[in-house]
């Protein structure tokens, strides 16, 4: 059975009346496959059996809150797991004629997102998770941030996916949508884009820090500019993304 070859929450299965061994055998084959076998090995995939489309969750780009809408809107034929696409190839060859599906997103204001989440908001303040990045500190500042990132500490082969460039992991992908036409875009997705659970969470980010929201672009410096524009510099190219706004210059 095709959820018995792409793994789901034990729920899911139960609901489909599979066994839950079929996961842990998938478990298994995911650990033998290596974080390192591929760029999206651990980025999570859903198949959307009736649409014939394999979903992948960017990180930063609403991918929870468009995960979470696809299996509530979908169902059990909505399948949830986090292999690389060529084992899901090897182990279900039908999947090979599923339309592969991602959002790219502007690096200037994905990364702002990732600042506000991973490093400034209140609730990001996890000792053991800044003692993973040489130089990381909860609650630095965007141009600082801006700086680390282009440093090799906090370059893509050290890095958390949600700053980790955007064009490794969408390899393989056939269709990119833009996160900056989200509500046009999910209905390939079989989603109502009136519906949609995703909101922005600048105010929830910096609730209790003191910082009020502002747009993404606002909180560029000169400094953080150039150095995201180096550090993106790829991303810029292959994705077809400039500064959303007046380049900012140094006082």
């Amino acid at each position: 059975m095709v959820a018995e070859t792409c793994g789901g929450s034990p729920d899911a299965q139960r609901s489909n009346g599979h066994a839950e061994t079929g996961l842990g055998i998938l478990e298994k084959l995911n650990a033998r496959a290596g974080i390192e076998a591929s760029p999206n090995d651990t980025l999570v995939k859903i198949v959307l059996m009736d649409l014939r489309i394999i979903w992948i969750w960017m990180p930063k780009n609403a991918g929870g809150s468009i995960s979470r809408d696809l299996l509530r809107v979908h169902g059990p034929r909505a399948i949830a797991c986090a292999l690389p696409l060529d084992l899901m190839w090897r182990l279900n060859p039908e999947f090979r004629r599923f339309e592969v599906v991602a959002f790219k997103r502007n690096p200037y204001t994905r990364i702002v997102s990732c600042w506000l989440n991973k490093v400034l908001a209140p609730y990001a303040a996890n000792e053991s998770y800044f003692r993973k990045y040489q130089g990381l500190t909860h609650g630095m500042s965007f141009p600082d941030f801006a700086e680390w990132l282009n440093t090799d500490a906090g370059s893509d082969h050290k890095a958390d996916r949600h700053w980790m460039s955007q064009h490794p992991m969408l390899e393989g992908v056939d269709t990119l949508l833009q996160f900056e036409d989200l509500h046009g875009s999910v209905g390939i997705l079989g989603l109502d884009p009136t519906s949609l659970s995703h909101r922005n969470p600048q105010a929830e980010m910096t609730k209790g820090g003191g910082v009020k929201p502002r747009a993404p672009i606002e909180w560029y410096d000169e400094r953080a500019f150039r150095h995201i524009s180096t550090r993106y510099a790829d991303d810029l190219r292959r994705l077809g993304y400039g500064f959303p706004g007046k380049i900012p210059v140094a006082a």
